[in-house]
This record gives C-alpha cells, structure tokens and sequence, in this order.
C-alpha cells in the first residue's frame, strides 16, 4: 500500500518537520519527499508553515498508520485543545492511499488547498 501524506508545521517548523520525517522513515518504506513550501496561515493569522508531501509504503491498514501519525504529532508537542485553525507543532494528514494503481482514498485537501496539491504533483 503507497500512502501519500500531508506534512505541516508552523511552532518551530523546520525542527518539528524533520523530526516527522525522520520517524515516518521508520515506518514507510521506498519513500519520496517533496521539495518544502512556506505558505501563510489560513484561517487565522500565525506565523507560515512549512509544508511538504511524504511518501512511501507500508503493509499498515489506513487506521494503523493514522494512529501511528498521531503519535509522531503528539510526540512533537501538538496540543489537541485548541481550535481547528491555529499554530501547531506538527499536523500530519494521509491525503492519498494507493494500492498498485487503485486510488482507495483520496482527501479533499488535494484539490481544496495549494499546500497540499502544488508538492503532491512534484512526487505523483
């Protein structure tokens, strides 16, 4: 299974982003990254965010690895309290998951927001 993931960080961003990286290299295999983009805020006013795309595959179901993403977010300090638009350590999203040429999901994200769809043709 190729998963494609949505990596974001705007509280220490370039720390919290390798940080990610180097724990979803223990989790995925045959991995590919996207160059980082910045990009504003959206939804209220913060600091920019680094974002990239992340890639790779993995025997984990869909809800394994989304569980495992959960823990690298919390593990970065991310504070699940706070609105849904606001600076965070670490967001971490499965916007893709592929299965040979099968697309099994496919998140809005891809065609509602630049930051994911613009990194995610550079490795697609």
């Amino acid at each position: 299974m190729k998963y494609y993931l949505s990596l974001g960080s705007n509280i220490n961003a370039q720390a919290n982003i390798n940080f990610a990286l180097e724990e979803l290299e223990k989790v995925l295999s045959s991995t590919q990254c996207s160059s980082t983009h910045q990009t504003t805020a959206e939804g209220f006013e913060g600091d920019d965010f680094l974002n990239l795309i992340f890639a790779g595959e993995t025997e984990l179901s869909f809800e394994d690895l989304n569980k495992k993403l959960k823990k690298i977010e919390d593990a970065s300090g991310r504070q699940r309290n706070v609105p849904k638009f606001s600076a965070r350590t670490l967001d971490i999203d499965i916007v893709l998951q592929i299965n040979e040429d099968e697309i099994l999901f496919e998140s809005d994200e891809v065609s509602k927001y630049s930051f994911v769809s613009e990194p995610l043709k550079e490795i697609i």
